[in-house]
């Protein structure tokens, strides 16, 4: 029987037995029976005075609480109330991870596949996409804080984009959405920040020297140029493409050129536009000229005829990039649409601030310097056949120590002014979107760390430059290269073994 709190009117006896009593007075009838003196029954007001006590409790409690309540705020009147703490809200890491990713690459970076990528991050886009965009924002950020763990949640969401690609592959309206485009290219994104596939022979492209995606994103281009689908986006992205196979040639000193002609044959039968522009297609047919040239064998005299119009022909070209790279401009509204942007070297970035002219100027200048030292090469060969009044003629014109040692000061200019080393001529406002930076920078770093020319005293400094700056940003291509360099000192370029993993750059 559960107590409610009220008090038995009971006998004291069958009280303190825990029994029933049959309340009868004077003496219970209960406590006669077994032959006990019964106590009596407790008074009237005994039982008035317990329900009375529990009334008066609780009215003076409530009296205590609101004298205390006038208290605190006579206590607090006229002083700034506090606000009250609110509860912590979860923000989930691939949010995070994505706004550093936008704010290191996207923000103001200039470079045009790099721009597009904030308007395919939606609740809309398909899952490929979503996942593949948490991927490499998560990789970006695991390699910038160097946690194994977040490292591990990027592979996680690059394997769910993979399966979701295949999916999105085997249906027809899927395929032609542009965000399955977008998502090959982010995983080329994936495999620059880590790069994997240059440790893994299973992970790379036999024809073209780079990772497996590569060969898709081409083949998803030309299916959307065959069925109308082409795009603003495929322009873009076939110019980032096009810009890595031509610079991966020009850091690339084995006397090959297979990553850019593939390139170049694979896509030549469904694009109609050209994939470089005049001045760089002469710059790379040059190179090849100037290349098959050094692997001539047997009479010397062919050569001989051949090298003076090829010498005069790298000399016009190298002018010609110079006057390319003089002529870089910023456009006078940065906040113009991105789409009326003027774009330089070959439409890989829109030249809106002083941190992308600094880039596309030293690019050209980068392309100007290999060409120089080819006709250095070029002038050589004629001294080794003899011919010393052509070889001094050309030496004094064209190729001097002085003109290489003049375009790599502009270069190192430009990547101090870039990258924040040089306080005086500095072209970005802070350390946001240092990344891009190092992204833009990377193969003019790359072209004069491997460069026999540029001295032993600048090798070192590009490379320890590198080095930092892919750890500081998370590039992980950029730490690799850096740490590859040791085992590539201080080769001559006409070694026909010379292998430099950097052209495999995606």
């Amino acid at each position: 029987m559960v107590n409610t709190g009220k008090r038995s009117g009971c006998c004291f006896a069958c009280r303190r037995r825990r029994v029933k009593c049959d309340l009868e007075k004077p003496c219970c009838r209960r406590c006669m029976d077994s032959g006990r003196v019964c106590p009596g029954y407790p008074e009237v007001w005994d039982l008035m005075l317990r329900m009375q006590n529990n009334q008066v409790e609780k009215k003076v409690q409530a009296r205590v609480e609101k004298v205390l309540k006038t208290r605190r705020r006579e206590r607090f009147r006229g002083r700034t109330p506090i606000a009250s703490i609110p509860q912590g809200v979860h923000i989930p890491v691939e949010v995070l991870s994505w706004n550093q990713f936008c704010s290191d690459y996207a923000m103001g970076s200039g470079i045009t596949f790099f721009n597009i990528l904030p308007g395919y991050y939606t609740d809309s886009a398909p899952t490929c996409c979503r996942e593949a965009v948490h991927a490499v924002a998560l990789a970006s950020f695991a390699r910038k804080l160097r946690e194994s763990e977040l490292m591990a949640r990027a592979r996680q969401h690059y394997s769910k984009a993979i399966v979701a690609l295949n999916v999105a592959l085997n249906d027809p309206v899927l395929t032609a959405d542009d965000s399955v485009l977008v998502t090959l290219l982010l995983f080329s994104l994936f495999e620059t920040i880590v790069p994997d596939y240059l440790e893994n022979n299973m992970l790379l492209d036999s024809d073209f020297r780079c990772h497996i995606h590569f060969r898709g994103a081409i083949m998803l281009l030309r299916w959307r140029f065959e069925n109308g689908r082409h795009s603003v986006l495929d322009r873009r992205i076939l110019a980032f493409f096009s810009h890595i196979c031509f610079m991966s040639t020009f850091v690339d000193y084995e006397l090959s050129h297979a990553k850019w002609f593939s390139f170049k044959e694979l896509t030549a039968p469904w694009t109609s536009d050209p994939l470089l522009e005049p001045v760089l297609s002469r710059a790379i047919h040059f190179k090849r000229r100037a290349q098959i040239q050094f692997t001539v064998t047997g009479s010397q005299s062919p050569r001989l005829e051949v090298l003076p119009q090829l010498i005069r022909d790298g000399s016009t070209i190298s002018e010609e990039l110079e006057a390319a790279a003089i002529s870089v401009r910023r456009t006078s509204d940065p906040n113009m649409p991105s789409h009326q942007q003027l774009t330089a070297f070959n439409g890989m970035f829109e030249v809106s601030t002083k941190t992308t002219e600094a880039i596309v100027r030293s690019l050209y200048r980068t392309v100007r310097y290999r060409v120089v030292e080819l006709v250095r090469d070029l002038v050589a060969r004629i001294g080794d056949g003899e011919d010393y009044s052509a070889s001094c003629e050309f030496d004094s014109q064209v190729c001097s120590s002085e003109e290489l040692a003049m375009i790599l000061e502009q270069i190192h200019g430009d990547i101090c002014a870039v990258l924040g080393l040089d306080p005086e001529h500095h072209a970005g406002d802070d350390n946001q979107g240092m990344a891009h930076r190092v992204f833009g920078m990377f193969f003019p770093i790359t072209v004069l760390m491997f460069s026999s020319s540029a001295g032993e005293q600048k090798r070192v400094w590009f490379q320890e430059k590198l080095r930092c700056m892919g750890e500081k940003t998370g590039l992980g291509l950029a730490t690799w290269a850096a740490q590859k360099w040791n085992s590539h000192l201080c080769i001559p370029y006409e070694s026909a073994n010379f292998r430099t993993p950097i052209s495999n750059y995606h």
